[in-house]
């Protein structure tokens, strides 16, 4: 059972790695389609002057944008990583038989097919749309239009896309979240839809635990030994909450926190410890 609980994150974590490999070209790309079109707007003393930035000066940055995506393998790699997601059923398919289920009848290719859609439109689509290119636009007409200068246009472009106060930039942090969603969710789907079906007495809580980690993943991992019986989960979400909103650590620093709302029994196996969390929740009837 541990070998294949090994193999499943280290695949999450090959997947993952395989879509961020194209991040830095990309955000070179982004930066510098950017710089090229700001470049021709007109600028007295530095400043923009030409005024209201229009409709197709603003449509131009947004196909130089998606141009150096495209051109950067960025969009390559995001089709390859949806494509791959079929590796995670594969991988749901013998966690399962280890735990003792027979899923043969579970429409697990079902629910694949609907995480390949949602991640495609998260990853090339309307998610990447608000998240990266509208903000980049908002920075680029404020900029424009109210006369700034050019050299601190291109600074908050910069940081914007590549390395902000945090030092991560806003493509990586969106894509690495995004991946990270798409393949813990797509299997906690697939094994809640199970649990939903045949039932279980258990949740196995697995992962390692970190020097940021929450304090519910803590709990569950340490304190319970990864094992959450299922007669308690119901008060074991709900200590979660409580304790978040209590701004409650352990001794050692890890704060209950992260919690997505509306975390309950029924969905527990795919919300897990909340958002951008990194365990998996298996149920099991052997435990």
């Amino acid at each position: 059972m541990n070998k294949i609980i090994g193999k499943n994150e280290q695949l999450k974590t090959e997947l993952i790695e395989a879509l961020l490999r194209s991040l830095p070209s990309a955000e070179k790309s982004v930066i510098d389609a950017i710089f090229s079109e700001l470049d021709n707007i007109d600028t007295t003393g530095g400043n923009f002057s030409s005024g209201i930035l229009t409709a197709d000066q603003l449509l131009s940055f947004e196909d130089a944008i998606n141009t150096a995506l495209k051109k950067s393998g960025f969009n390559k790699n995001a089709e390859l990583f949806i494509n791959d997601l079929g590796k995670i059923t594969i991988n749901t398919s013998g966690i399962l038989d280890a735990v003792g289920y027979s899923h043969q009848k579970l429409p697990l290719s079902k629910i694949e097919k609907k995480w390949k859609a949602q991640t495609a439109e998260t990853l090339l689509n309307s998610g990447i749309n608000e998240n990266f290119k509208r903000p980049i636009l908002q920075i680029l007409d404020n900029a424009i239009s109210y006369g700034e200068s050019i050299d601190g246009a291109k600074k908050q472009i910069t940081e914007f896309i590549k390395s902000g106060a945090d030092k991560s930039g806003k493509l990586k942090s969106y894509i690495t979240q995004t991946a990270r969603d798409s393949v813990s969710q797509l299997q906690g789907q697939q094994m809640q839809s199970l649990a939903t079906e045949a039932g279980y007495n258990t949740v196995l809580y697995v992962g390692g635990t970190q020097t940021d980690s929450r304090g519910q993943c803590w709990r569950w991992v340490r304190e319970l030994n990864g094992k959450i019986p299922r007669e308690k989960l119901e008060e074991e979400i709900r200590q979660a909450y409580k304790f978040e909103k209590a701004k409650r650590e352990f001794p050692m620093g890890h704060k209950w926190s992260g919690m997505m709302p509306n975390t309950t029994v029924d969905n527990f196996i795919v919300k897990r410890g909340g958002f951008n969390c990194t365990h998996t929740a298996i149920p099991s009837k052997k435990v």
